[in-house]
């Protein structure tokens, strides 16, 4: 009773200290919520003035974007941007040809490991370019154009998931094999006239290929797109480690197995009969042949003026998707794909185009000086339509070719690259033994009883 008397004057108490402190300080309960109205007003017209502000700001944005874009689609812009990839791709085809990397042998013999041309020209181009991207990723001028590119290249993944590169990455394996080519080297084919213009079918097959997938996009997004998009889709962004730390170590790995491949398999062994024999006429441009390595620095290099031309990594399959895009000539026939309808037009689809036809006369120019124009043996005809359709079906279904993914999408980092560089491997390893233990009899070159 006494506890039960005591609160309850205490309460009386402190109920009384309170109307004397709202006296002596003049207002009441509601006087504050007047108050605190009156600061809600004012705290309103301050935010309201703040989002004026901003959206001042972002309309300020907004237009210097738009002029940005006005400024980068005048045609003189447009002619120099793709004026350098067409060079780039010169440079590119000079490379593959005198490597002879893009011989059918090269790429058939590496798939069965009995030459290692093909992996040696990959290597110096992957860790050339990778220590290029390290370079201009930590140079304050240079570092947003590589995070754009970057951020460009993995945006293509939106709706891939492991499966699905993992898919592609095989079928264009199977299709470089049976095809011996890949949607880089049949260009430097098409200049040397390899086979009399045998690639010319090849090319054919990559067409439909890409125009095929066109239609199967629908399909592919969605019954294998995964369920919930990558929220992460770079090495450094699992590991954290500086892209640079990275970089560094993919380049010395690079470099240190290129050194161990050409102390055990010299590069002039390697070499077809025909050519070994004239390795030692000329210099330069009149040499038949080039290190590896050195075609393979070359490569590298271009992607610096890829990504300073057009601020895109060096790719080539979906030039063959912008090239069959031409087919649908009306807006009905564009309804009917939407996914081709996208790469019809803008230089982001056709710097590749103009890319792939310097690659042609790169190849050409280097041909003709070397004397070796027509020298190179070709492949059937039927393997050759088919392998380009199966190879290019493959790099659109898993969003890039050996370029694309093994020299842009590994230099940037990209996980999914990684996984589709492997299967490639393991889809042309698979084709090769397959054939070769089908028809050893016909010649790695012909596959005849396909």
């Amino acid at each position: 009773m006494k506890d039960a008397a005591t609160s309850t004057g205490e309460k009386n108490m402190e109920t009384l200290e309170i109307k004397d402190t709202t006296q002596s300080n003049g207002t009441t309960g509601i006087d504050e919520l007047q108050h605190s109205k009156k600061n809600g007003k004012s705290s309103e017209k301050k935010d309201i003035s703040s989002l004026d502000l901003e959206m001042q700001r972002g309309n300020d944005d907004n237009s210097e974007m738009i002029e940005a874009q006005k400024d980068d689609t005048r045609w003189w812009k447009v002619l120099l941007k793709l004026t350098c990839c067409f060079l780039a791709g010169i440079v590119f085809g000079i490379a593959l040809e005198k490597t002879r990397v893009f011989e059918p042998s090269s790429i058939r013999y590496q798939f069965l490991y009995q030459k290692w041309i093909m992996l040696k020209v990959f290597l110096a181009a992957m860790g050339t370019g990778t220590l290029c991207f390290a370079v201009i990723a930590h140079i304050p001028a240079t570092k947003h154009i590589f995070e754009k590119a970057r951020r460009a290249y993995y945006a293509c993944f939106a709706t891939k998931g492991v499966l699905v590169v993992s898919i592609g990455g095989f079928l264009l394996g199977a299709g470089m094999d049976l095809s011996a080519a890949c949607p880089a080297m049949v260009l430097a084919q098409v200049g040397a006239w390899v086979g009399n213009g045998q690639a010319l079918m090849t090319v054919f097959g990559c067409l439909v290929g890409a125009f095929c997938y066109g239609f199967c996009v629908p399909f592919i997004d969605k019954y294998m797109a995964p369920k919930k998009p990558y929220e992460k889709h770079l090495v450094d962004e699992y590991v954290n480690w500086p892209f640079g730390v990275f970089a560094a170590i993919l380049a010395v790995c690079c470099g240190g197995v290129l050194f161990v491949l050409e102390w055990f398999f010299p590069w002039e062994e390697e070499l077809e009969e025909a050519v070994r024999n004239r390795t030692g006429e000329g210099q330069f441009m009149t040499a038949i042949a080039w290190p590896p390595y050195i075609g393979g620095i070359l490569i590298g290099l271009l992607q610096l003026a890829i990504i300073f031309s057009v601020v895109d990594t060096m790719g080539g399959s979906s030039s063959y998707t912008t090239i069959a895009s031409q087919v649908l000539v009306t807006k009905r026939m564009e309804s009917w794909s939407p996914y081709l309808t996208k790469f019809k037009r803008g230089v982001g689809n056709w710097w590749q185009v103009m890319y792939v036809c310097g690659a042609i006369v790169g190849a050409l120019i280097s041909a003709i000086c070397s004397n070796s124009l027509a020298m190179v043996p070709g492949i059937g005809l039927v393997s050759s339509f088919f392998g380009g359709f199966l190879m290019l079906f493959g790099a659109r279904f898993g969003s890039g070719c050996t370029s694309g993914h093994g020299l842009s999408g590994t230099g940037i980092l990209a996980l999914l690259s990684f996984v589709a560089v492997i299967m490639m491997f393991v889809g042309g390893t698979c084709f090769a033994f397959f054939f070769y233990a089908l028809d050893v009899g016909a010649g790695l070159l012909d596959y005849k009883t396909f």
